[in-house]
């Protein structure tokens, strides 16, 4: 446990950052969706192209946000989990 704790606090773990799906299915539909995207921009045409990059930006600006607090949410469930696991542990033990 100690290698995993030093390697966040020296940097050398970002979940954040090192974070890539591997799931088939989500490269097939983020690879259909990209192309959606760029076969939507094509129609639209100057200037509305921009406008709606700008739109689409702006949503994607709050992705980041909104995984963080998956992350973080996730983590307390697992250490609920794990407080609960070794209370129930000391629990039998009495």
């Amino acid at each position: 446990m100690d290698k995993i704790l030093q390697a966040l606090y020296s940097g050398q773990i970002y979940p954040a950052e090192q974070y890539h799906p591997s799931i088939e299915e989500y490269k097939i539909l983020r690879k259909k969706h990209y192309e959606h995207y760029e076969d939507f921009i094509k129609k639209i045409g100057s200037p509305l192209d921009k406008e709606f990059e700008r739109i689409m930006d702006e949503q994607f600006d709050t992705l980041p946000l909104e995984l963080s607090q998956m992350f973080i949410d996730g983590f307390r469930l697992g250490a609920r989990m794990m407080i609960e696991i070794f209370e129930d542990k000391y629990k039998m033990e009495e």
